[in-house]
């Protein structure tokens, strides 16, 4: 197969220390040689979330975690914020679990208005809210403060997707009193796909639902907090875990960290910026308006006269060896989408997108 280059929302491009990691001999997922890693791998995680919760890390894709965390709130009474295709995941797996459910519903791109929001909160009596921090099927970033404080004022749990911000963009999850936070391997933490991370507030626990009333097992989070209290000394999970998968996020956490939380979210907005920067010099504007709502992590564009997204996805596949994507649901065709996140955001990687981009533009006037 050959080699591309990956600028795409999910999965990203890998430092090349990350894949080393899977070249390393296997080890059994449990007892002495295995339990040593795997909790100071949870000391990194937790660092990287900025949390003195619990933190777990659970084989399967985001997606997965979502529904682990609404797994465990069955039979509570949501309100869901959605502006894009994640946030309409995010309503249809709280629907299979949820009591009552709201929906906030926006169109693609447009931001939420805090006084409506604020409003439902005052009309009608929610156990949690729900938002995706960064919806890369449009390149919008749903800033987290505001609707912390209302959550904070209503005393509600506080439930976040950062699939596609963890570890590229700001994210404190106590100092903004989120609950439930709801990442990903394979994106801004920069590792492989099959990982999803889950961090759980004080508050989270003790608003959970029984064990018994909880709908599953795999996905129950008091499942995983049971064979941690249980089995802490020698396999605090109830699954096998896919080591290699671990072995290649963990180096991706140290990578994290040594670079520093805050010089790495610098660098994904500067390198953001040199993107929209040079497409606006092609003509091409962010899909989203505000600018500082567009997100560090994937930037979604919008192409000139009658060029398409399709055309400008087989131009670079073919003659670049560059993947980006295109829209998702109704924007499919109108957007392009390209993703700048942990080692895919180098200025070198998206000045050869952008000369890719300019090269098809020139060639298809």
């Amino acid at each position: 197969m050959e080699r591309y280059q990956i600028s795409l929302p999910g999965p990203t491009e890998c430092d090349p220390e990350v894949l080393n990691e899977l070249n390393r001999p296997n080890l059994p997922h449990y007892g002495k040689l295995w339990i040593d890693f795997y909790w100071e791998m949870i000391g990194k995680l937790k660092k990287i979330y900025q949390t003195n919760g619990t933190a777990y890390i659970i084989p399967c894709s985001g997606s997965g975690g979502l529904d682990a965390v609404f797994t465990s709130l069955n039979g509570k009474k949501g309100l869901i914020l959605n502006n894009g295709t994640f946030g309409d995941r995010i309503a249809t797996i709280a629907s299979r679990y949820l009591r009552e459910m709201t929906v906030i519903q926006k169109e693609a791109g447009e931001p939420f208005n805090i006084e409506e929001v604020k409003e439902n909160l005052e009309k009608n009596d929610y156990d949690l809210l729900a938002v995706v921090h960064g919806e890369t099927s449009t390149g919008m970033l749903n800033p987290l403060k505001e609707l912390s404080k209302l959550c904070k004022e209503k005393d509600i749990l506080y439930v976040v997707d950062a699939i596609s911000t963890l570890g590229g963009i700001e994210l404190s999850v106590d100092a903004l009193g989120i609950d439930f936070c709801i990442s990903a391997s394979q994106k801004a933490l920069g590792s492989i796909p099959g990982l999803a991370t889950v961090s759980i507030s004080e508050k989270g626990w003790m608003r959970i639902a029984e064990e018994e009333q909880i709908p599953g097992w795999y996905f129950n989070l008091k499942t995983w907090a049971k064979y941690e209290k249980e089995w802490g000394d020698w396999h605090p999970f109830p699954v096998t875990l896919p080591v290699h998968l671990f072995f290649a996020l963990n180096k991706a956490f140290d990578l994290v960290l040594e670079e520093g939380l805050e010089k790495r979210w610098l660098r994904h907005k500067k390198v953001a910026n040199k993107l929209r920067e040079g497409l606006a010099k092609l003509g091409m504007s962010p899909f989203v308006k505000d600018r500082s709502l567009c997100l560090p992590t994937v930037t979604s564009a919008v192409l000139p006269g009658m060029l398409t997204s399709e055309g400008l996805q087989n131009h670079l596949r073919e003659k670049y060896k560059i993947l980006i994507a295109g829209g998702v649901g109704p924007l499919r065709k109108k957007v392009f989408r390209v993703g700048h996140m942990a080692y895919s955001a180098q200025e070198p990687l998206i000045n050869r997108v952008l000369s890719g981009i300019e090269n098809y533009v020139i060639h298809h006037k």
